[in-house]
């Protein structure tokens, strides 16, 4: 009963007819859920902008259920600032009746930090946690007003710890506070699964066993104790992603430390004394890319080339190195040159034909002829292939710190940045791709292969942190408090301690009494410790999603399988009405770990859609026909 379980209340509700008895099952807040809780520390902040954010449908919704236009995240705190200032906000009337007609915000106005937020908070804005835990809170609340007479809510403060088939579309729902529930239809939305350790780390655990050392396990950071990270001490930390920018944050500025303003836009720590010295280190090495500084919503990716081959026909499976990686990189090329010709004379209709040319690899020789003297051609390729060279771990240092002070300039550039523009482009293929390779969209060895090596890239230069946290990360360096170790990180146990080391940056050896793990172990069905997938599982009720491959079989994947329209589960005992919504299904549908934006009809709220419209009575088949077909829509308007 997270946010997913918020907006599929939603859509409940926005079927007037809807006749059912619901049983919301959580044991933490619902609405707000585990992860957005209300009361985490303030500092922890979305890696989303506020505007970027809704639970609503709107006009370019294609599911079957009703369009109910409710206000996005920044327009619900625009209308509870205006609330309490009475200052008018500029939202559309339909989503100011909704949101006056709506549950109160008094837990917003009663506290004056939050008060304070909303007022500040733009479309550009990364918001903290728990306030979009109220604007989920507030969805559930209207939504449970909206609905009509004949449906009743019960809410069970507990987990669901089993599902057992009773007959035909029958379940038995058991609770762990010993309740049991009949019924119909089940809706599992259980966010991130928790899953077993690998090999190396099982080896690692088991080495530990006995020992003085503390090893803070991989979670999402506010769930995370670090309590025991002495002021001082050394901790390793593997994870450059958004959980490490989340874990330092909690390190220093939760430990009483400050951030002062500093000449060129940058910034100096003020240490409070209670902070570690953290030496940091991951697979790639490099910190994830801050998002750029907009000033409010991004652009939209344009992927001229890359829709203009989809409508000329791609390949089922889906081969994206061959069928989509050049076009995305010529397309990645012209963001680069248009923003740069912003600035600087270029002859664009000559770069155009150059990029248009045939052989990619050559394509940055070939525009550079035509580019002022001093300036270096854009390479893409370069960038996914970027590997860091043996060095020193001095020179290490140096090179990474450059690297983030780079990136920075470049995010507080905002559209002006040719670089991130060019970027951005990319990011925007991220969603257009795994769409397309949902299901049987594309086989074992390309999802794994080169799509997979695209996504992961995509994650790190689009998945970053706000740029305010990049420059928290270099005064942190500065201060002395953040030292890199290097790529392909090796941790091991030396006796009473923690070592680490990076194989190619010489001097990178560091030993520590912590390990931090600053990052979320993969979802993975097969995998996970969570005790009611476990049971589905064995049971037969649900069974993991084999993606075809190269051989004619198919091959099993950390993912279920579902239906591709209802999300109902499927195993080898057949549909029991039981379905599986959000991240564990990612794998298979794919575009269901990203929150829902405005304007773009996102995948979780069709996803949901049709599951509320399978579940309630007067659902079925026909939902598969109707989605089908404006699925169908999309493809032929692309």
């Amino acid at each position: 009963m997270g946010p997913r379980g918020a907006s599929l209340m939603e859509r409940i509700a926005a079927r007037p007819g809807s006749v059912a008895d619901v049983h919301m099952v959580d044991d933490h807040a619902p609405g707000a859920g585990r992860i957005w809780r209300t009361d985490q520390d303030r500092d922890m902040c979305m890696n989303t902008l506020a505007g970027a954010v809704t639970l609503f449908t709107d006009a370019s919704f294609s599911g079957v259920g009703p369009v109910v236009e409710g206000p996005s995240f920044h327009e619900w705190c625009q209308l509870v600032a205006e609330f309490a200032d009475g200052e008018r906000a500029d939202v559309a009337a339909a989503r100011r009746s909704y949101f006056e007609a709506g549950a109160d915000v008094s837990a917003v106005l009663a506290d004056r930090g939050f008060r304070a937020e909303v007022r500040r908070t733009g479309p550009g804005s990364h918001p903290s946690r728990a306030l979009y835990g109220f604007y989920c809170d507030w969805v559930l609340r209207t939504s449970l007003r909206r609905l009509g007479p004949a449906v009743h809510v019960t809410r069970h403060t507990t987990r669901a710890t089993a599902i057992r088939a009773a007959g035909p579309r029958r379940t038995l729902v058991e609770l762990a506070d010993g309740t049991t529930l009949a019924a119909d239809a089940v809706a599992l939305a259980p966010g991130w699964l928790p899953s077993e350790p690998g090999p190396a780390d099982r080896a690692l655990a088991a080495a530990t066993t006995g020992r003085d050392v503390s090893w803070v396990l991989p979670e999402s950071p506010i769930h995370q104790d670090l309590t025991g990270i002495r002021a001082g001490e050394d901790v390793i930390v593997r994870g450059l992603g958004m959980g490490f920018f989340d874990s330092l944050s909690m390190l220093t500025i939760g430990r009483g430390g400050r951030f002062d303003e500093a000449p060129g836009n940058r910034l100096r720590y003020i240490a409070s004394g209670e902070e570690p010295v953290v030496h940091v280190g991951s697979r790639r090495g490099l910190p994830f890319l801050a998002k750029s500084v907009y000033q409010g919503l991004p652009p939209a990716a344009t992927l001229r080339r890359v829709r203009a081959a989809e409508a000329r026909g791609l390949s089922t499976p889906l081969r994206f190195a061959d069928e989509v990686w050049p076009h995305l990189v010529r397309d990645a090329n012209e963001a680069f040159y248009t923003t740069l010709a912003r600035r600087l004379p270029l002859d664009l209709a000559a770069i155009g034909a150059a990029i248009d040319a045939d052989d990619l690899a050559t394509l940055p020789e070939r525009v550079r002829p035509l580019l002022p003297e001093g300036v270096n051609p854009f390479d893409l390729q370069a960038l996914l292939t970027h590997r860091i060279a043996p060095c020193s771990t001095q020179e290490y240092q140096r090179i990474i710190r450059d690297a983030v002070g780079v990136d920075l300039d470049e995010a507080d550039a905002g559209l002006a940045s040719p670089l991130k523009a060019a970027l951005w482009e990319v990011n925007g293929a991220r969603r257009w791709s795994i769409e397309r390779a949902a299901f049987d969209g594309s086989d074992t060895e390309g999802y794994d292969g080169d799509l997979a090596e695209f996504l992961g890239f995509g994650g790190m230069i689009g998945s970053g942190p706000p740029a305010f946290r990049a420059r928290q990360l270099l005064a942190l360096i500065d201060a002395g408090l953040v030292r890199f170790i290097g790529p392909g990180v090796q941790v091991g146990l030396d006796g009473r301690v923690f070592t680490a080391h990076s194989p190619i940056v010489a001097g990178s050896g560091v030993t520590a009494r912590v390990l931090l793990d600053a990052w979320v172990r993969l979802h993975d069905a097969r995998h996970t410790t969570d005790p009611l997938l476990q049971q589905l599982m064995a049971d037969k009720l649900a069974e993991p999603f084999g993606r075809r491959n190269a051989a004619g079989g198919r091959t099993p994947g950390p993912g279920l399988r579902i239906d591709e329209v209802s999300s109902e589960l499927i195993g080898p005992g057949g549909r029991h009405g039981i379905h599986l919504l959000g991240v564990p299904s990612d794998v298979a549908r794919g575009d269901t770990i990203i929150a829902p934006m405005p304007g773009t009809d996102p995948t979780m709220l069709r996803e949901l859609d049709a599951c509320v419209e399978a579940m309630l009575p007067g659902g079925g088949r026909a939902t598969g026909q109707a989605i089908g077909r404006h699925a169908a829509q999309r493809a032929l308007t692309a």
